[in-house]
């Protein structure tokens, strides 16, 4: 009689584990909906700054670019994707003669709290005489 009382107890524990894991697995496909969202959100953010810096960049070697601070350079429809929306400013700053450090400050809210992204890039001004 105890050795049935005891096969009881432990198939019972083992369902119990089984069943917590099967829940524990439900969310897994949740959880990995919403990295794939946050890593598409971060992936359009850093196209978008490389973009602005682009931007900058042949402003700059126009010579149309004075040192000061800008908004987004592109097409306003590019700001917001997914639901969405990015906030973006670009910084050109003089260095001398030598060229220009231009700066790019991108923000969005992802999950309730704010992420941002900066990327700097140096360019360098040549003498065409």
């Amino acid at each position: 009689m105890e050795d049935e009382e005891g096969s009881f107890f432990l198939s019972a524990a083992i369902l119990g584990i089984v069943l917590v894991a099967m829940t524990a697995l439900f969310a897994l496909p949740q959880h990995a909906i919403e990295l794939r969202r946050m890593d598409s959100c971060r992936m359009t953010a850093i196209f978008l700054a490389e973009e602005e810096i682009a931007e900058m960049e042949l402003r700059a070697a126009d010579g149309s670019l004075a040192a000061g601070t800008y908004g987004w350079l592109g097409p306003s429809e590019d700001l917001e994707e997914r639901q969405t929306t990015y906030e973006i400013v670009g910084t050109a700053r003089e260095d001398g003669e030598r060229g220009s450090l231009l700066v790019v400050h991108l923000a969005w809210q992802e999950g309730g709290k704010t992420q941002e992204l900066r990327l700097e890039r140096w360019v360098a001004r040549h003498d065409t005489q």
